[in-house]
């Protein structure tokens, strides 16, 4: 599922709403920051400075979401405290996507070059995060590892000499963006409410609907992300590899390194999830890791780099509610590191690959700290070695794997075909 937020600036910020310009484009402009104990970012430092009013340019922003895209952070964070936007945002977990829409101004002397485009204001999902874990309540950010409250050091909530956010997000590196062109909401007017609102979502697009949360079902989302990734789907071809570089096995160390996927709720089976979410990692069918596209790729790099690590080890939270296993994070098997493979944009790692079935996996609680907030961690010798040895004494179900894989890209065609599309852009984990 996902819901979309109203953010950024409005009517009554200084400089009134964001622009949209005639090919499509547009600028995210967020509100002024209304604490004091904060000093940064300004609008100019945003880069903003010359399309907000000269008496602004060095106004204090609530840069809430953050967009690394902008260039002055590096993570997709976002908080709020202000409810109905956290009654819905606690209604989501990891995996789900929380899209942020804008009203913004057309800027133009002539009329837009896209029929789509308000000529006067309109409202605009301007981009998303996927989640990267649950969204964090405010009782438990204090609480955090440290590596993942480091992720949040420049939101503007925790900006604030007191946190105040009842809920904090952070977005997937790989699967979260500003847009380049935004997907409309509105119809003929900015006061009028098009289909992503009246048909997909649970609103009604009675009243002032843009300023509220909307709630959509999981094919309403693939029906928002079809017309953000061009209105036209496309097949996921497999990429050609530039070069490979062959490890002699017998000098590499016996550590492991974990491996985060999003794991199909339509299999049984340890699978990415490739309906719902247009999954390629990991790509199985060439017992690789990062081969189509990029997912946790410095860790994926460093893996292939280091000569101490051997064994990717495969986890998930298995999503199929039939299964006892159900929402718990388990290992689920193994890449043997034979060799790393350049993509050309990327570093892929290659080798044998061992897959047993959610029955005879490994929960990783007890393996790492906080495994709730885990994505990639390394496991020293022992520990890699004894998960090795367990893996290799159950059945390995590789090939009924490779065959639940072309069932579910089957299902995504037949769902291409239909009224609702899904993401036509690969994604990696």
């Amino acid at each position: 599922m996902s819901v979309a937020l109203n953010i950024g600036a409005n009517s009554s910020s200084p400089g009134g709403r964001g622009p949209i310009y005639g090919d499509g484009t547009f600028r995210y402009i967020p509100i002024p920051e209304d604490d004091e104990t904060v000093n940064e970012p300004t609008y100019d430092d945003l880069g903003l400075g010359s399309i907000r009013p000269e008496s602004a340019k060095n106004t204090v922003t609530h840069f809430d979401p953050e967009f690394p895209e902008i260039g002055y952070n590096k993570d997709y964070s976002y908080g709020d405290r202000h409810s109905p936007k956290t009654n819905r945002i606690a209604e989501l977990e990891e995996g789900d996507i929380l899209f942020f829409y804008a009203t913004l101004d057309y800027v133009g002397e002539g009329n837009p070059e896209q029929d789509w485009i308000n000529d006067d204001w309109g409202a605009y999902i301007i981009g998303h995060f996927t989640l990267e874990y649950d969204p964090i309540p405010k009782d438990e950010y204090h609480s955090l590892p440290e590596d993942v409250k480091e992720k949040f050091v420049t939101n503007a909530h925790v900006r604030r000499d007191e946190f105040d956010a009842e809920y904090l997000v952070l977005g997937n590196p790989d699967d979260s963006r500003l847009y380049k062109t935004p997907v409309p909401l509105s119809g003929e007017s900015g006061v009028e409410a098009n289909q992503f609102v009246t048909k997909h979502s649970e609103d009604s697009g009675g009243g002032p609907w843009y300023r509220r949360p909307l709630k959509f079902d999981t094919e309403s989302t693939r029906a928002v992300l079809r017309a953000q990734r061009d209105y036209h789907s496309q097949r996921i071809a497999e990429p050609d590899v530039e070069s490979a570089t062959e490890f002699n096995r017998t000098q590499l160390g016996e550590k492991g390194q974990l491996q985060w996927f999003f794991h199909s709720p339509h299999s049984e089976y340890p699978v990415r999830d490739i309906v719902n979410r247009g999954k390629t990692e990991p790509y199985i069918e060439k017992g690789a890791e990062n081969f189509c596209s990029q997912c946790y790729q410095n860790s994926i790099k460093t893996f292939a780099e280091t000569a101490s690590r051997r064994y990717l080890f495969l986890f998930t939270r298995c999503q199929n509610e039939s299964l006892y296993e159900h929402d718990n994070r388990r290992i689920v098997g193994y890449i043997d590191k034979k060799r790393a493979l350049n993509m050309g944009d990327r570093v892929a790692v290659q080798g044998d690959t061992t897959l047993v079935s959610f029955e005879d996996s490994v929960d990783l609680v007890g393996l790492v700290d906080s495994p709730k907030y885990v994505r990639n961690a390394i496991l020293d010798k022992e520990i890699a070695q004894r998960l090795v040895e367990y893996f290799d004494e159950q059945e390995n179900i590789l090939d009924d794997c490779l065959d639940e894989v072309e069932r579910l890209k089957r299902k995504r065609r037949e769902s291409e075909h239909g009224d609702v599309a899904v993401p036509t852009s690969p994604s990696g984990c």
